[in-house]
């Protein structure tokens, strides 16, 4: 019998990722209603409160409302405005790391980036892994220059020109650009953004490693662009910020362990896999300890099978390694995750996802921000 197909697989497939038109995907009453977690009766109420012009198209001798991605983040927004949906007491920044690979760290920034703004949220996706495979998931080619994709004949916009580098402007590696000049927006004005990456990125370990204060520069950048301070690139429109990161412990990497105010650690569940959270956790604990401060854990379980005795043992000793810190939902094994990185849409927009994937996603969501929520209101 072949190996069941699982995140990890779709991660190692991003070679071959699927350029897809996101313009042109079309989704269902039903799903567009899934995605937003209301009735299909609501969401006809509120196209007709807000004047909003839905497709329509045929389907035998009736026509059927056809929703585009960015009817469904306008939707999204336009409830979030209206006082429909749960805000945050205050912006936050979630940073996804674990130094371990093969967890499904991208795939996990990726899609809770994507629910994020479904949820409501303006949301900013932060590449920090040179690999650039979070922009890779989100329809860009960081291999290639606009020139070189023209001649493809794919869209020039999907190219990369800049990077987190170009907006910290530290020393003289990488030439200083605004935000306006790097952001990506994959899915329209309402969906997440993107400051996207590419290989040069690399470099930003010895740009870190020559300034002063290097641990925190990175999270002085992100205080300061949140509340607007840095003219060429201001952050403080964003709800959710999302930093994806490298595997391995770079300069970088700790840098955003400094700036975030929640870690998302996808976890699998194995002993090596424990290990680098334990690591991690020592890690945390022990800048708690030396600075005041320190983000808030969320481990995931991630590429769980049921009825296999080995793996819910290791899922109950992890839970009893990290009370409190390990979501209730898991992220299973399933062949959704190559599927949908073979079509070349995330798995949280993408129309054939089962419960098995795409309901234990948005379930493993739900739960983090109901821990967001409870940690933002024990600290007021």
């Amino acid at each position: 019998m072949a190996p069941v197909p699982n995140m990890n697989a779709a991660a190692n497939q991003l070679d071959q990722y699927t350029f897809t038109d996101f313009t042109k995907l079309t989704f269902s009453p039903q799903y567009a209603s899934e995605a937003l977690g209301i009735s299909t009766q609501t969401l006809k109420q509120i196209e007709k409160d807000f004047d909003l012009k839905i497709s329509r198209v045929a389907r035998g001798s009736v026509e059927a409302r056809s929703y585009s991605i960015n009817d469904i983040f306008q939707i999204a927004a336009l409830r979030r405005q209206n006082g429909n949906t749960k805000g945050l007491s205050q912006p936050i920044t979630i940073c996804t790391y674990v130094q371990k690979g093969g967890t499904a760290k991208t795939t996990t920034s990726c899609n809770v980036g994507i629910l994020s703004a479904m949820a409501g949220f303006k949301t900013l996706i932060i590449d920090n892994d040179p690999q650039a495979d979070v922009s890779s998931m989100l329809g860009y080619d960081p291999d290639q220059t606009t020139e070189e994709l023209v001649e493809l004949g794919l869209p020039a916009d999907r190219a990369v020109e800049g990077h987190l580098g170009n907006l910290l402007r530290l020393g003289t590696t990488f030439s200083e650009m605004s935000l306006d000049q790097v952001i990506k927006k994959p899915f329209g004005e309402h969906g997440p953004h993107l400051i996207p990456a590419f290989d040069s990125l690399d470099d930003m370990d010895l740009v870190l490693r020559n300034s002063q204060g290097a641990d925190f520069r990175y999270g002085l950048f992100i205080d300061r662009a949140r509340k607007g301070q840095l003219k060429h690139c201001d952050l403080s429109s964003y709800d959710v910020i999302v930093m994806d990161n490298a595997p391995s412990g770079t300069m970088l990497s700790r840098n955003s362990l400094a700036a975030a105010d929640f870690l998302l650690c996808p976890i699998r569940m194995d002993k090596f896999s424990f290990r680098a959270l334990s690591r991690l956790a020592f890690k945390i604990n022990e800048m708690s300890a030396d600075f005041g401060r320190a983000p808030e854990i969320i481990a995931i379980p991630t590429m769980y099978m049921r009825n296999r005795p080995r793996l819910q043992a290791n899922l109950t000793r992890l839970s009893q390694l990290f009370p409190g810190k390990v979501t209730e939902q898991q992220l299973f094994h399933s062949e959704d995750y190559s599927k949908s990185l073979e079509d070349g849409v995330p798995l949280a927009l993408w129309k054939q996802g089962s419960e098995n994937s795409l309901g234990a996603f948005r379930k493993v969501f739900d739960e983090m921000m109901g821990r967001v929520r409870s940690v933002l209101e024990k600290a007021k």
